[in-house]
């Protein structure tokens, strides 16, 4: 199903195609229980502002973001738990919350670039255990990975701020932390519970504002 400009989207419309390639300015209140909808194409420029528009896609398996895409809305995505592969080369715009929370991801790539503004945007992602944060990325929002389970490594880039709280809380499985260079946190109780961390790196500048940051004294 091909959908451009600016649109509203329907149950029917996301529950009964396997391939929705959506672009534009996309509205409507979704959530596709029961739908067979396997893959989501998002078209460069687009903006998602329905809430919970691809919520409860049970089938949902990947994501494709073309260049300049946002979601402005909350629970876009929220308990999609097969989807695995999110591809956003040319980087994440999330304005709305928990856009991706409760979905199946194992690998995780925040590609360089990205805003994350929107409170717990990947939030008990229970089954994510790899995470890579790319160059000059700004987690604005709270809670942005917060209970993720069963994550055990994560790799940020270079120039990545992390501004928000509760970013990594509750991530007791994490053991390795590596970032780049000028890493800056601030916030509140961003590494909260995260008690297993014993394999840090970090490059030139490090800055620290938050005392759950101890890990890399």
């Amino acid at each position: 199903m091909e959908q451009n400009s600016k649109l509203t989207l329907k149950y029917s419309e996301l529950s009964g195609n396997q391939e929705i390639n959506i672009s534009g300015d996309v509205y409507g209140y979704g959530g596709c229980s029961g739908g067979i909808c396997h893959t989501v194409n998002i078209g460069p420029n687009s903006r998602l502002n329905g809430p919970y528009l691809f919520a409860l896609c049970e089938n949902l398996k990947k994501v494709d973001f073309g260049e300049n895409v946002s979601i402005d809305a909350n629970n876009a995505f929220q308990k999609c738990y097969s989807l695995e592969t999110l591809n956003a080369s040319n980087g994440l715009h999330l304005r709305g919350n928990a856009s991706f929370a409760q979905c199946g991801f194992r690998v995780l790539v925040i590609p360089a670039g990205s805003i994350i503004d929107g409170n717990h945007s990947f939030g008990q992602c229970q089954n994510l255990r790899s995470l890579v944060i790319g160059d000059g990325t700004v987690i604005l929002g709270d809670s942005s990975f917060q209970d993720c389970s069963k994550l055990s490594s994560i790799q940020v880039g270079n120039g990545v701020k992390i501004l928000g709280n509760r970013t990594f809380a509750n991530c007791e499985k994490i053991g390795t932390f590596h970032a780049g260079d000028d890493f800056y946190v601030s916030g509140e109780d961003n590494f909260m519970n995260c008690r297993n961390i014993t394999s840090t790196h970090y490059g030139k500048n490090l800055r620290l504002h938050d005392e759950s940051a101890v890990i890399f004294a």
